[in-house]
């Protein structure tokens, strides 16, 4: 019986661990340390200080998730310090347009934007679906990071 008990507990642990990488990006909810490893022994390589910034999901264990931030920098964060929540991060200075293609807002390189829709096709290009700041309009799907992809 113990045996039985333990391989179930295997299989769900393996479960749960693993089926979290349907999610490909997470955000950090506050401060969070990037360490070099899975522990608190690895060193702190960055301190991660901008509260929902996405991260991509690499690994997961019980305590410890390895991500990359949108530069390609890796490391792993504690999970308590991370949020299922979604955002995506403009990586380079973009306009917020209307479904005519009219600029309606620029919008900077690093800021933050939480996920509302991204397979708009306007002019045979993707586009995000945004409302920043009570600005609704469009972002170009590729000047964003931090979204799935199917």
């Amino acid at each position: 019986m113990y045996y039985k008990n333990l391989i179930v507990l295997i299989i769900l642990n393996f479960y749960l661990t693993y089926s979290s990488f349907s999610q490909d990006f997470i955000s950090i909810k506050s401060k969070s340390n990037l360490r070099a490893g899975p522990g608190k022994q690895y060193p702190i390589n960055w301190i991660l200080k901008l509260s929902n910034m996405p991260v991509r999901v690499l690994e997961k264990n019980s305590i410890y998730t390895k991500v990359e931030l949108y530069d390609g920098t890796q490391g792993w964060v504690w999970n308590a310090t991370v949020s299922k929540n979604k955002f995506f991060i403009i990586i380079e200075d973009s306009f917020i347009v209307d479904k005519d293609l009219n600029k309606l807002a620029i919008v900077k390189k690093n800021v933050l934007i939480d996920q509302v829709k991204c397979d708009e096709e306007v002019s045979s290009k993707l586009y995000c679906k945004v409302n920043k700041n009570g600005i609704k309009g469009y972002l170009l799907k590729s000047s964003v990071w931090g979204i799935s992809q199917p």
